[in-house]
């Protein structure tokens, strides 16, 4: 750069002094040099200014490497801490039975969740995330979000408003599981720190900006500074609070910069923002609303929140209704109206008695969030939503309302059984006992490859026979050869390409289907998504976590012609003890809270990414690295600890002690027993999960 600067000023200086000469091959010549100084000077302008962003995307990568170390350094070393508790409270509970009983259900329920977290981080460091993206419909994911948190957060005080501009598609391209753990892990945050509210907003880029991007605003009341607060996405154990924080938030940062975006916050005049920005593709193939969807209906509008007002005018007048929102002192005259979508805490006596005097379709709003109350009122209601509401989910209710009741729109199964309440609870369910239906054939309907793992781990000592589809075009095109192959079909409600609904309604108009059961699987059950469920053909559903209690009475609900009598076989179901060098299986499955399919994945995370850790050992002993030796052993302790591994735990806290005492002569020592322990347990896992 320097050389190129000087060459400018020299030809300038030498043009200047030979302005008089008359020839014009000195003018040519001293005009060519000050143009190459020119291009000079601006070419390494742009090269300087390339290798600039390749250094800061250099720095941002370093920093985030770093940050993953010292969280998977802080998560291990708790883990440690947690498991000792968790024994040590154990051995308590003969003096102080009722009270340590709960400290070890809370130890465990803390590790579980630690160990969770654990296994997303170390997906995600070793690279294992993959993005995929594919064609989903909006809807589907904003109510695949509320039923997620609803299952992590109950009877709460929260209005959760979803706002999404008019022109943004209902149907898109892009990682749905990413994009929704991204978003539920912030909503999480934003509960944990006593939101009254959340404003969930989609909007995108303008037609007229360069970039072309899908942004998903989360505004909350929380009191916090979220914007200048640099450890807000790094996680660290908090003493005082006695729990982590900001796990969740990493894992949200990091799975939208695996998606070529990120997340950027802000501290506005009442309230914090989290936006989160993805690329935006569009669904070549979306579509409007259906012609025949039930428009020009005069609506009263009633709600005591805000928020939630606005949204639903814009989503009613987006449908094309006209929409009237009146003083709640006012008794309107109800006969002016189509239909009256009210808060039921809103229908007072006065309002009951005017609507009766009308005609008007009514529709009731609650909240999936705050506890169940009684409103007597509320019996006078045509159908209930619950907020927080989607475009596509009041549509449906709607059409619902004003179609003729014996349209196509609601599709019957005489010859099945329908189950409409909640699958209750079997007693005393053991993995062994699934063996009742040896034989069985399912499709399993499912996108996301832990909740397959899970089911599949359920039935893995059943002798059923599982055959998976990511969704549901998917699960057509496996039917469409083998329609008399499957006994039972659990469905996932929203999945990419074609969702459940989709599905299902598609395999009710085969006649050669008509007896085959159609299970849900779901993480929202509003009474709007349950009677959508039962429209569609589905014959019963099952709230997501998935519990193995819950599952074996699906299957002595639909399977019962074919389960076996194992009394008159007179069979022992016999629990086998496994003993493995370096692994207490027992201890360990303790640990993952008695769940031995969640202890299974937990190992093979281990495995993956520990298996070769004798190598880095010795590399970082020989290398005299000594920080990045104790990083390591942190690791392993706590995680050693964590699957019921004693005898590595044992080795890496003695390893941990000569590196704090600084006796560093003595770690070559190490190489041979943490080489031949580290194989041990490797070889254990491996004879264990096979």
């Amino acid at each position: 750069m320097k050389q190129f600067i000087i060459l400018f000023f020299i030809s300038l200086t030498l043009y200047a002094t030979d302005l008089d000469t008359p020839d014009d091959q000195n003018i040519t010549i001293w005009v060519a040099i000050f143009s190459l100084a020119i291009i000079g000077v601006i070419g390494l302008f742009f090269t300087s200014e390339q290798l600039r962003k390749f250094k800061e995307e250099s720095d941002r990568r370093e920093d985030i490497n770093k940050r993953q170390d010292n969280m998977l350094s802080s998560m291990s070393e708790h883990i440690q801490n947690i498991a000792k508790e968790t024994v040590h409270t154990a051995e308590q509970i003969s003096t102080n039975k009722q009270s340590d009983i709960r400290k070890v259900i809370n130890y465990e329920t803390k590790l579980l969740s630690i160990t969770t977290n654990l296994i997303e981080f170390l997906r995600i460091k070793s690279k294992k995330v993959e993005i995929i993206n594919k064609n989903f419909n909006l809807d589907n994911l904003l109510n695949d979000i509320t039923g997620t948190l609803k299952t992590n957060v109950k009877n709460i005080e929260l209005d959760l408003i979803y706002d999404v501009d008019n022109n943004i598609p209902q149907y898109l391209i892009g990682d749905t599981l990413s994009l929704s753990k991204s978003i539920i892990n912030i909503l999480l945050f934003c509960v944990e720190n006593k939101a009254s509210y959340i404003i969930l907003k989609i909007t995108k880029d303008n037609k007229f900006s360069k970039d072309n991007n899908l942004y998903f605003s989360i505004k909350s009341d929380i009191n916090l500074d979220i914007e200048n607060n640099d450890n807000l996405f790094n996680s660290n154990y908090n003493e005082k609070t006695n729990h982590y924080e900001s796990l969740g938030l990493f894992i949200s940062k990091e799975l939208a910069m695996l998606m070529d975006g990120d997340i950027i916050t802000k501290n506005n005049s009442n309230c914090v923002e989290f936006l989160i920005y993805t690329p935006f593709n569009k669904n070549p193939n979306d579509t409007e609303l259906s012609i025949d969807s039930v428009t020009s209906k005069n609506i009263y509008l009633a709600t005591s929140s805000t928020h939630h007002k606005e949204v639903l005018n814009n989503i009613l007048t987006n449908l094309n209704h006209k929409v009237n929102i009146i003083s709640q002192i006012e008794i309107p005259d109800f006969t002016k109206y189509d239909l009256v979508i009210i808060d039921e805490e809103l229908l007072t006596f006065r309002i009951v008695e005017s609507l009766k005097k009308s005609d008007t379709k009514i529709i009731t709003l609650t909240n999936i969030f705050r506890p169940i109350q009684s409103y007597p009122n509320s019996v006078i209601s045509d159908l209930e939503l619950n907020k927080p509401l989607t475009k596509q989910e009041v549509d449906y209710a709607i059409n619902k309302l004003f179609k003729n009741s014996n349209s196509n729109n609601q599709i019957s199964n005489k010859k099945l059984t329908i189950h409409r309440d909640t699958f209750k609870n079997s007693k005393n369910v053991t993995l062994n006992k699934f063996a009742e239906f040896r034989g069985t054939k399912i499709l399993l309907v499912e996108d996301n490859l832990i909740n397959q793992k899970v089911f599949i781990g359920i039935l893995s000592k059943s002798g059923t026979k599982i055959t998976v589809a990511n969704d549901g075009q998917e699960a057509l095109s496996i039917l469409k050869n083998n329609e008399n192959s499957f006994d039972i079909i659990f469905m996932d409600i929203n999945m990419p390409i074609m969702d459940g609904y989709t599905a299902s309604e598609y395999m009710r108009e085969n006649d050669n289907l008509d007896q085959l059961p159609i299970v849900a699987l779901t993480a929202l059950t509003s009474s709007s998504e349950i009677n959508k469920m039962f429209n569609c053909g589905m014959n019963g559903y099952l709230a997501k976590p998935l519990k193995k209690e819950n599952l074996f009475t699906v299957f002595a609900t639909f399977i019962t012609d074919r389960k076996e009598d194992r009394r008159k076989e007179k069979r022992e179901e016999k629990k086998n003890i496994i003993t493995l060098d370096g692994l207490d299986i027992t201890k360990g499955i303790s640990y993952a809270n008695g769940n031995e399919i969640f202890y299974r994945e937990i190992l093979l995370e281990f495995n993956d990414a520990y298996k070769d850790s004798d190598k880095i050992f010795k590399k970082l002993v020989n290398d005299f690295r000594h920080e990045q030796l104790r990083m390591l052993c942190v690791d392993i302790n706590g995680l050693s600890a964590s699957i019921g591994a004693d005898k590595m735990h044992n080795l890496t806290t003695e390893i941990l002690q000569r590196i704090l005492y600084k006796k560093y002569d003595l770690l070559p020592n190490y190489i041979d027993n943490f080489t031949k322990e580290i194989n041990t347990i490797s070889n254990s896992i491996d004879k264990y999960i096979a």
